[in-house]
């Protein structure tokens, strides 16, 4: 009896780490809204607006740009990182360093 239940226990975390790799617990974004997004006129205005922040130990790219934004983030993490990468002339938001100062998007 404690084979089967074993066997059984095993079926579900297969079964249910399947689940979690193939379709996600998070939903994903429609392509309707990346679309719409894109054709914003307004979306050039808003991605070359910034701020220019010095980097402190601890910080994240997301977590400076919900500070200096101040407001919950209406946009998606992709775009963020984007505009992030855009303003920085190619820099990751996986290379920044300390002390170093980054044009940071408002939104």
């Amino acid at each position: 009896m404690k084979k089967f239940l074993a066997f059984v226990a095993v079926i579900i975390v297969i079964y249910s780490i399947y689940i979690d790799l193939n379709f996600g617990t998070i939903p994903a974004i429609s392509h309707a809204s990346e679309v719409k997004e894109n054709t914003k006129p307004s979306t050039a205005k808003k991605a070359s607006s910034y701020k220019e922040i010095i980097i402190k130990p601890g910080d994240t790219v997301l977590s400076v740009v919900e500070e200096v934004n101040k407001i919950p983030l209406s946009v998606s993490i992709d775009k963020v990182i984007n505009d992030f990468i855009q303003l920085n002339n190619g820099i990751k938001p996986e290379e920044i360093q300390i002390g170093q100062i980054y044009k940071i998007p408002l939104y």
